[in-house]
């Protein structure tokens, strides 16, 4: 077969259907083929791996698991050509979250993703390296849960070019500094605002009504009043009396 029938054979393989990426992906083959390097590989999964390095350079979606499955390699040794290959094609510059977001097709989490990796860049002053891909990936996979969005956990953790549990120990980190900075998608936390905002309100009703027993006992009407206005404050904001129960006087 002819490495142009194999490049097409391979593409359709893959759903891979940008002409963009098909001929990014024989640019890159040519040059491989110039090197003279990578003798290790054969021609599949040598097709296959640039295939993969020329859709994150475009920016466009690409299935990594099959790609694995198609190129007969174990997933530490796809891993590990895949990072040899970018080197030689000089490609190893820094991961930008907008490509990443693309990749792994969470471009919703794009800017609060941006927002946690540039305030990360100022928080923390040991990093040395930001061109290295475990930051913009950390940066996204704790956007994605930030706001619920779905997302393969094994795809980023590859991607970040880290063993499992520096990953888990980064996510932990990424996590952590998200709730520093008033970042949270929980549930609980906004449950928790919103019983708080509740109080308050109770409280500001409260206080503009004068709620003061001699008050009542000298002003029947403004009495009545500030009964109806903390009836129709608890009705709101607590649902604990029901319109019913005030006609007939009961709780």
């Amino acid at each position: 077969m002819s490495n142009d029938n194999l490049l097409q054979k391979t593409a359709q393989r893959l759903g891979v259907y940008q002409e963009s990426v098909i001929n990014k992906t024989r640019e890159f083959l040519r040059v491989l083929s110039n090197k003279g390097s990578i003798k290790c590989l054969n021609e599949n999964a040598k097709t296959i791996l640039c295939f993969d390095l020329a859709s994150i350079l475009l920016g466009t979606p690409f299935d990594k698991e099959t790609a694995i499955k198609l190129s007969g390699l174990k997933k530490s040794l796809y891993n590990n050509n895949h990072n040899t290959l970018e080197k030689v094609l000089d490609l190893n510059k820094q991961l930008s979250i907008s490509e990443l977001c693309v990749q792994m097709s969470c471009t919703v989490v794009k800017d609060i993703a941006e927002d946690i990796f540039d305030k990360y860049k100022n928080f923390d002053n040991k990093i040395k390296d930001l061109n290295h891909p475990q930051y913009a990936a950390a940066a996204v996979f704790t956007a994605c849960k930030l706001k619920h969005v779905g997302v393969n956990k094994s795809q980023f953790a590859t991607v970040s070019r880290l063993k499992p549990a520096q990953w888990k120990e980064l996510t932990e980190e990424f996590k952590k500094f998200a709730e520093t900075i008033g970042m949270t998608g929980g549930k609980k936390r906004q449950k928790a605002n919103e019983n708080k905002n509740e109080e308050e309100m109770f409280v500001e009703v409260v206080s503009a009504a004068d709620y003061k027993p001699e008050v009542v006992a000298s002003n029947p009407i403004r009495g009545m009043a500030v009964y109806l206005c903390l009836s129709y404050c608890l009705i709101v904001l607590r649902g604990d009396f029901k319109p019913a129960q005030l006609a007939s006087g009961t709780s």
